[in-house]
């Protein structure tokens, strides 16, 4: 077998400490998440944990940040090709809502998240991965007319995105989550329906 490089070995660590990290968040919350234990289980110590992250909380926010990256991944897959649709935005919101279906990733970005790193920090991450993609797809719907041209995408981002996030909550907070998943994209699809242009009158003969 070939040795691996310096490089390939601190990236093996690396992600061998984020893979067990990102259960131990899931499992235990950030502040019950037992850093002995995730060490001894990806067979590192906890020297190697610092080197690669600084911290138990600069180990969190990479978790974050990688889970939010394999999440927007999957709603990049879920959306369907061509030219964006009204039916493009609803299947990102269902994809993110479906994610969030996961105990541990609601846990992790929605509920430890914005205690962990505070209310700022948070912002900056759903910026980068969630609103501005979403206020660029609404730009795209506004220029094409499949939305009302006098919307404004970067505060209907936010609000949507709002929505998302409270939808999420509710969702986990109920007895069989994969069955609210449907009413709550009811309710999501009302929402962008209403995004769609004003009718043009009908002229009377």
């Amino acid at each position: 077998m070939p040795r691996r490089s310096n490089a390939e070995l601190s990236e093996s660590t690396r992600a061998s400490l984020l893979a067990r990290a990102t259960e131990a968040f899931a499992a235990h919350g950030y502040a019950d998440a037992p850093l002995d234990e995730l060490v001894r289980a990806a067979g590192l110590t906890k020297g190697a944990l610092y080197h690669h992250f600084g911290s138990k909380q600069g180990l969190f926010e990479a978790v974050m940040a990688s889970l939010d990256a394999r999440i927007t991944q999957r709603i990049e897959a879920a959306l369907p090709p061509g030219a964006p649709t009204l039916g493009a935005l609803e299947a990102a919101c269902r994809a993110w809502l479906e994610a969030m279906l996961d105990a541990g990733a609601r846990r992790i970005l929605l509920l430890d998240g914005p205690a962990v790193l505070g209310h700022r920090a948070v912002r900056e991450l759903d910026a980068t991965s969630s609103i501005r993609p979403l206020a660029a797809l609404l730009d795209e719907l506004r220029h094409a007319g499949t939305i009302d041209p006098a919307i404004d995408a970067e505060p209907t981002a936010h609000l949507l995105a709002g929505a998302l996030y409270e939808a999420a909550l509710w969702i986990g907070e109920q007895p069989q989550p994969k069955r609210a998943l449907p009413r709550a994209m009811a309710g999501v699809a009302r929402m962008l329906g209403a995004l769609a242009p004003p009718a043009t009158p009908r002229r009377r003969t």
